[in-house]
């Protein structure tokens, strides 16, 4: 049996007799506002040592729980770092994630949630922040603490034919966080993939780091080429297909959880998406950043502030496109004729998002990707080329759209 608190001031709709969940147990009053009694709940659920909470904020909620089905989904979550859940909600845009969750965006209204302990702190923390003025709507406050904005089903939904995806990684120096990085992808719950790590000439042995696994390609520069070149030559050089997807992922990162393959399989269900962004976080951060383009933004895209977040995915289809319009690649070369040393990602993918056009291309509410500040970073370290690079880019001509 799972505690549940109900939030609303009005509570007459419940039929406590016919529920089998333990409502507003003995200690808890309500106090007649949605936030003041959140935070009783929750300070309710640490001095009885509760390591979930159900809470209710709206009048169509569940009472048909099977409590083993809900305990192995909470202890499954809860391993990859996720301790917070919607359970009814009215929504706009769904990705399934496997046959028991799916990831939800443009939430109209929530009417109930889960929490658990390890983001008890934290959401009585930004509570206390808002208690001056309870200005901010319930429904975007509980966005910011469910990130990644997984909602359990009632029913379970079938398995369908995954896509390949490919997770390109070109890194140099990177032995102190490939540990990390390997271990969040080699834990997906998606199979249907492979990596191929590029070593970029590293000084620190990083290599010795790359496993020997068949679903792991390693491939060793003996002279430093840079990211781009890199990940250009390995996307001419291997035989992919046209619907096979390929995911960019820097191998000093790591992906949050091990849903993430699963989100973006799903997401290439619907046949239109050629490409994805998404949001994100920092390690050992919650907040999410990440927001998607408008059209008219979209339409001035290399005018417009640079938005695709991490984790950035594409049909290999796209890039086959690119090649055949610019079979030089002189959209990837700078002033000199060289291919671009940095910003990698700008050079790349506006290209891609031009060919692949504006409804053809899907951002990923839900955090796909954590982001790991060190002093090395590309835009900490090698700021002024980073910047000379992007005026260059920001410059090309603009490709039309073609699918």
């Amino acid at each position: 049996m799972i505690t549940t608190f109900l939030l609303n001031k009005d509570n007459s709709f419940v039929n406590f007799e016919e529920s089998i969940l333990d409502i507003n147990p003995e200690g808890f009053i309500n106090q007649g506002n949605l936030y003041k009694n959140l935070r009783s709940a929750i300070e309710w659920a640490i001095s009885h040592d509760e390591d979930a909470i159900y809470c209710v904020c709206g009048s169509n909620f569940r009472y048909d729980f099977d409590i083993n089905y809900l305990n192995k989904i909470i202890n499954d979550l809860a391993s990859e770092g996720i301790y917070s859940i919607y359970i009814n909600a009215d929504y706009k845009n769904i990705v399934a994630i496997n046959e028991d969750l799916v990831t939800i965006s443009n939430i109209r209204s929530v009417e109930s949630f889960i929490l658990l302990s390890p983001v008890y702190e934290v959401v009585l923390s930004l509570i206390s922040t808002l208690e001056q003025n309870f200005s901010m709507e319930f429904n975007q406050f509980l966005e910011t603490i469910i990130p990644n904005a997984f909602l359990l089903l009632k029913n379970k939904i079938s398995n369908v034919i995954s896509h390949k995806i490919y997770i390109i990684s070109p890194f140099r120096n990177a032995v102190n966080y490939i540990d990390d990085y390997l271990n969040s992808v080699l834990k997906q719950s998606f199979r249907n993939y492979q990596i191929i790590m590029i070593d970029d000439c590293s000084t620190d042995n990083s290599k010795e780091k790359i496993p020997e696994l068949p679903i792991v390609r390693k491939i060793i520069n003996s002279k430093r080429q840079f990211a781009l070149q890199n990940i250009i030559d390995v996307l001419m050089t291997n035989k992919f297909e046209d619907e096979d997807v390929i995911c960019l992922v820097d191998a000093d990162d790591m992906l949050p959880h091990k849903y993430v393959l699963n989100i973006i399989d799903r997401t290439y269900h619907d046949n239109s998406v050629l490409m994805t962004y998404g949001s994100m976080t920092n390690i050992d951060n919650i907040m999410k950043i990440g927001i998607s383009y408008t059209k008219e933004e979209f339409d001035n895209l290399r005018l417009s502030d640079w938005k695709v977040t991490h984790l950035r995915t594409f049909k290999y289809k796209v890039f086959r496109e690119l090649l055949f319009q610019d079979n030089n690649l002189n959209c990837l070369r700078d002033d000199t004729g060289k291919i671009f040393k940095m910003p990698y990602d700008m050079a790349l993918l506006f290209p891609l998002l031009e060919l692949a056009g504006y409804e053809n291309i899907k951002f990923i509410n839900t955090p796909t990707y954590q982001y790991r500040l060190h002093s090395e970073n590309d835009h900490l370290k090698n700021r002024d080329e980073q910047y000379a690079g992007e005026i260059q880019i920001r410059r090309k001509k603009r490709f039309k759209q073609v699918f």
